[in-house]
């Protein structure tokens, strides 16, 4: 016959069972962050791929229609407006396939 007991969890055990909890959820986001990342193409030849997410930031190299691309994660950087009207803050930390150029681009460009 099995007795199930339940001991109450305080003090240091609940701060150990807490960070033990903490550990495994953020080893569970870096596993999806590593499984989530996404391909895309760019939409327009010459594209700039940078050292930072705005215009000012040094070019590391260029993605064109056709080249695939990794991106890593979308980050807020200086506002562009596109060719069709929209302004778009959001930037792309992204690795050019082609090339092996990693950077950042508009997201207006892919």
């Amino acid at each position: 016959m099995a007795v199930a007991a339940i001991v109450p969890i305080s003090g240091i055990g609940t701060q150990v069972a807490t960070i033990a909890l903490e550990i495994k959820n953020a080893l569970v986001q870096a596993a999806h962050a590593e499984t989530d990342q996404d391909a895309t193409d760019f939409l327009a030849f010459g594209t700039r791929i940078r050292s930072e997410p705005g215009t000012g930031a040094s070019v590391r190299g260029i993605g064109n229609p056709g080249d695939t691309a990794t991106i890593h994660r979308r980050v807020v950087g200086e506002s562009i407006v596109c060719g069709d009207g929209r302004t778009v803050s959001e930037w792309v930390d992204l690795t050019n396939e082609r090339s092996h150029v990693s950077g950042f681009v508009s997201g207006c460009f892919v």
